[in-house]
């Protein structure tokens, strides 16, 4: 099913504090960096589900300046969003933008670590973009390694307004993912914590096991499968 969104309505929110700007995009310009994407990753600390990275290049104006659309004016960090500005948003950077997605899955996470499956789905996201950027704009204090310009922001996907849409669009993904994945695993609450550690998912693991999806490199999730083993669990084998 294809949805239309009405983009006059996709205006800034009302919330505090800074929004995302221009300015470090701005600064990798003059350095001769012409294609910027943003780079953000969601999934890192659930005790299941794969984890999700999305890059992004926003569109700019025939003579290179910043597109001052009013959907690019509404981004902002994934967290302090609603799910319905979320979604509306993702549908339109998908639409409008350059972009790509890269998952990791939970098995992969417990055979290399996070941090390492995290800077993997990172790479992913880049390498399948339609066309190579100059360089990158990543959340955090932890870069990927592609081979390129990377400049590494604390709180990008609240500064940058790249990196925000990548936060958007990886996190819209990794939401319909896990809510598809609460339909295969009942009982864990998937759909509502979307793999979290949350009370109600701990309980649900002690109680019914760890499935393929939980990642046993966790503690909670790796103290629960030595108290079920010996039997199966809710386990796939």
């Amino acid at each position: 099913m294809v949805t239309t969104v009405d983009r006059r309505t996709l205006t800034p929110s009302r919330r505090a504090g800074p929004r995302p700007g221009w300015a470090v995009e701005r600064s990798l310009w003059r350095a001769g960096l012409d294609r910027v994407a943003g780079v953000d990753e969601v999934g890192r600390g659930p005790l299941a589900g794969p984890v999700v990275a999305a890059a992004v290049l926003l569109p700019r104006t025939a003579s290179g300046a910043p597109c001052r659309a009013s959907w690019i004016r509404a981004l902002g960090d994934s967290k302090v969003l609603t799910a319905r500005q979320r979604e509306r948003l993702a549908a339109v950077i998908r639409d409008e933008c350059e972009w790509n997605l890269a998952a990791v899955s939970p098995q992969v996470v417990d055979q290399v670590n996070i941090r390492q499956a995290t800077r993997m789905a990172m790479r992913l996201a880049v390498a399948g973009l339609p066309a190579r950027p100059d360089g990158l704009i990543i959340d955090g204090n932890d870069v990927p390694g592609s081979g390129l310009p990377e400049r590494s922001v604390i709180d990008a996907d609240a500064l940058c307004v790249s990196v925000a849409a990548a936060s958007i669009v990886a996190k819209v993904a990794r939401d319909a993912m896990m809510e598809e994945l609460d339909e295969v695993f009942p009982g864990y609450g998937l759909a509502e914590h979307k793999g979290y550690a949350t009370d109600v998912h701990r309980e649900a693991i002690a109680r019914l096991g760890p499935t393929t999806i939980h990642r046993l490199s966790f503690a909670p999730v790796r103290e629960a499968f030595f108290r079920v083993s010996g039997r199966t669990g809710r386990t796939l084998e």
